[in-house]
């Protein structure tokens, strides 16, 4: 029992913790169905389209979500930069195992110029996150996502699972950075944005 003299500790709320467990079962998705697809189409086992569609459908359980908070216009944004990723990922993909060098390197300017827009679009949605920051762990994702691919395509297994580890930590890091802005932006009593 605790006294009235006695300190107590913070607690963390059931929603936060859902909140927080949602949007990290939604990066990890993100990250293994990535890994999966570059398998797939490296090796031609299992269907690479199945794969594709499972990718094609997280953009919109994220766009569901954000707009519950924020709206149709900010999330019909958010849904159509996720989407780009995941086409620029899957482009990438076929463009590194075609061998086509320069498409691979268009591909990933462009994940760059996406991930750069996604951060921007975030902190356009919420002040509670930080422009600079979504682009660090973007960048970071998309270049753990480039070195698990190359890894992958030179079937250095062993080094390709080390990589996805992190990469699965990095999107894990994603997942807790978006659910903790959702946190501060729903405790903080802020109107939902208007589109201008």
């Amino acid at each position: 029992m605790i006294s009235k003299d006695q300190e107590q500790e913070p607690t963390i709320s059931y929603g936060y913790l859902n909140l927080v467990k949602s949007y990290r079962n939604l990066m990890a998705q993100l990250a293994y169905l990535t890994r999966i697809y570059f398998a797939s189409v490296y090796s031609g086992f299992g269907n690479a389209e199945a794969v594709s569609k499972k990718l094609y459908s997280l953009p919109v359980r994220f766009q569901e979500k954000a707009e519950l908070i924020f709206g149709s216009p900010l999330s019909e944004e958010f849904l159509n930069l996720l989407s780009l990723h995941v086409l620029y990922v899957q482009s990438l993909a076929n463009a590194m195992v075609s061998g086509d060098q320069n498409a691979a390197n268009y591909y990933t300017q462009l994940l760059y110029q996406n991930a750069d827009n996604i951060a921007s679009q975030f902190a356009k949605m919420n002040p509670f996150w930080d422009v600079m920051q979504w682009k660090t762990l973007l960048y970071n994702y998309i270049n753990l996502i480039i070195q698990d691919a190359v890894a992958l395509g030179a079937r250095e297994f062993e080094t390709e699972l080390d990589i996805f580890e992190r990469m699965l930590l990095a999107a894990l890091a994603m997942g807790d950075y978006h659910a903790d802005g959702l946190y501060q932006y729903m405790t903080a009593g802020i109107t939902r944005p208007e589109m201008t």
